[in-house]
């Protein structure tokens, strides 16, 4: 048996090693030489401030890491080998990360169902632990072409975030929850959707445990977080921490980056071109929609960890909820249900035996339907890295079936998650939603008015600096600079601080009759200010202001809307240029 795993570690490296040299998604890889190139020659700090990075502090050491190992291959500062797209070293050195990841997890996945008495003291029945079942299951992970895609050919680090995961899942069940929790705390700050696991496995912690370990975990979470980030710490430099970890909440405002999801259906397909603050629900935009459902099959994960705490429904939560991100929340890579292929392996030791046969049709469509997306989200953008075929018969109409397909698996999941807990949990996530959605349109429905500053932009066009909602726009420059939104010391608490020239749009589902709005040059602007305010409609002018200046008092505006989807912001810097047009729009209302 244990020739047999050898011989299928070999076989799935030399397959890796053939396709190393795939230059698979080379923007990534780029950005791995560049930022890589950063930490070796100036350090963590530096790399965070002085790139365009948007992965979490601890990804950066990996980068360190691969430079590193390039270094033994060659010369990081010999220019033209090193960006060469087809450098073979580079791509060795940063796939090789994954790769040894992939390693690590299928040996865990081979030992640990090898692990007989603690797998039936875990509540697995001893006579479904076949002989074959380790070797199996390890060969089903590390010959999966889900697992091969990602880290040898698309060169990304899925498999290295995971691990941490798992190893802290593994230890969990080994009544090892502190060195569990150390572990578990690297993942989010290497792969930052691992944060989608943090409330569950604190929750497992309690109901497995105790508060006592809980407390305990946490004050180790938290040190592990305080060591990462130590640099930062050193050189007072904690504020780029806190933006390494939220650059990403909005850095990619579509409904579907590529993921095969609810989005990409909603979007017909066009996903990455449609922005997830188009209104879809009501007066809700798609990002919030979105959001609400996510919450809802969180909270079901959620409930099953802690009204039934066994490894086998910890597992099942894990599952769920990082496929529940993937299918129902927007802005969502191809890549972020890879999990997924993974979780269920480790989960299917623990599956009744009515669930076995159903398990394998189930993890056959995943694997099927995780492929196909990673693959599809590669040759759009490099069509020459994939599989000739497969790239053929890739287009609008085969993702948005494989969307679909995405939907039709997460029904499938259902039954694993209903057979630990009662319909009534799954009755009261739903409840949970439409609360949300009432709690959304209450002011609507109620009042028949709102503030449009509680709609996002569809777009935002602005020459300086960036919009700031209920903030004058020199706030955009940091925390120190905040200020209230004012014109001539007459002061607003909601509104927009923008800067001439801009035009913002919003999407308002024809939901409204009447716009009212104050406007006018803010306070802090120089004496020389002056801006032009118009309001737009489907794209016809509704109104135009005279020429306003900075001593100018703000000025009211009220129009009809009635029957507009679109509503334009705009302002312009009354011909004489934008320097110093600090202009505001002040409490606009929306009447229903």
């Amino acid at each position: 048996m244990k020739t047999a795993f050898i011989f299928v570690l070999f076989t799935g490296l030399v397959i890796r090693l053939i396709l190393v040299g795939n230059p698979g998604f080379e923007a990534d890889i780029s950005f791995w030489k560049s930022w890589s190139l950063a930490a070796i020659d100036h350090g963590i700090v530096w790399t965070a401030f002085n790139t365009n990075i948007n992965y979490p502090p601890g990804f950066i050491y990996v980068l360190y890491l691969m430079g590193k190992l390039y270094s033994l291959l060659g010369d990081p500062h010999d220019y033209w080998t090193f960006w060469r797209v087809n450098n073979f070293s580079f791509l060795l050195a940063s796939k090789s990360i994954a790769i040894t990841a992939d390693c690590v997890i299928a040996a865990m996945l081979y030992w640990f169902l090898k692990q007989k008495d603690k797998l039936v003291s875990l509540g697995v029945d001893q006579h479904l632990l076949t002989r074959n079942l380790p070797l199996i299951i390890a060969t089903v992970f590390f010959l999966n072409p889900v697992v091969i895609i990602d880290s040898a050919v698309w060169g990304q680090v899925e498999s290295l975030g995971l691990l941490f995961t798992l190893t802290a899942m593994l230890l969990l069940f080994y009544k090892r929850p502190l060195l569990a929790t150390l572990i578990f705390a690297i993942g989010p700050q290497v792969k930052l959707q691992n944060i989608i696991f943090i409330p569950i496995f604190f929750i497992f912690v309690f109901r497995y445990y105790n508060l006592k370990t809980v407390i305990k975990s946490l004050a180790i979470f938290l040190t592990v977080f305080l060591l990462i980030i130590l640099p930062f710490v050193i050189q007072g430099k904690t504020d780029q921490v806190l933006n390494l970890l939220t650059v990403n909440s909005d850095y990619f405002p579509w409904m579907s980056l590529n993921a095969h999801n609810l989005w990409w259906i909603v979007s017909k397909g066009a996903g990455m071109t449609t922005t997830d603050k188009v209104t879809v629900l009501g007066i809700m935009n798609a990002k919030k929609v979105g959001l609400y459902l996510f919450s809802a099959g969180y909270l079901i994960a959620c409930l099953l960890t802690f009204l039934r705490p066994t490894a086998r429904n910890f597992i099942m939560s894990l599952t769920f909820a990082i496929f529940s991100f993937f299918l129902l929340s927007t802005q969502s890579h191809e890549r972020y249900s890879y999990p997924v292929a993974v979780l269920l392996l480790f989960l299917y030791p623990f599956l009744e035996k009515k669930f076995k046969k159903y398990f394998w049709i189930l993890y056959s469509l995943f694997c099927l339907n995780i492929f196909f997306n990673i693959h599809a989200g590669l040759v759009i953008n490099y069509p020459q890295n994939g599989l000739g075929f497969l790239t053929a018969v890739t287009n609008q109409t085969t993702t948005i079936l494989n969307s679909y397909l995405s939907l039709i698996l997460y029904l499938m999941m259902l039954p694993l998650v209903i057979s630990q807990l009662s319909y009534l949990y799954i009755l009261a996530a739903a409840a949970a939603f439409l609360l949300l959605i009432i709690a959304s349109h209450l002011s609507y429905i109620a009042g028949g008015k709102m503030s449009l500053t509680s709609f996002k932009p569809i777009m935002i066009q602005q020459d300086y600096g960036s919009l700031q909602v209920n903030r004058s726009v020199n706030s955009f420059e940091g925390w120190k600079k905040w200020s209230r939104l004012s014109s001539s010391y007459f002061y607003y608490r909601k509104g927009f601080g923008t800067h001439a020239n801009s035009n913002l749009v919003f999407d308002l589902n024809r939901k409204f009759s009447k716009l009212s709005t104050d406007y006018g040059i803010d306070t802090e602007a120089p004496t020389q200010a002056t801006a032009v305010f118009q309001i737009y409609g489907d794209g016809k002018l509704l109104f135009e202001s005279n020429k306003m200046g900075r001593f100018d008092f703000p000025q009211h505006i009220e129009v009809s809307i009635s029957g507009i989807r679109y509503i334009g912001l705009k302002v312009t810097d009354a011909g004489d240029g934008i320097n110093g047009d600090h202009a505001d729009w002040f409490n606009p209302v929306l009447y229903k």
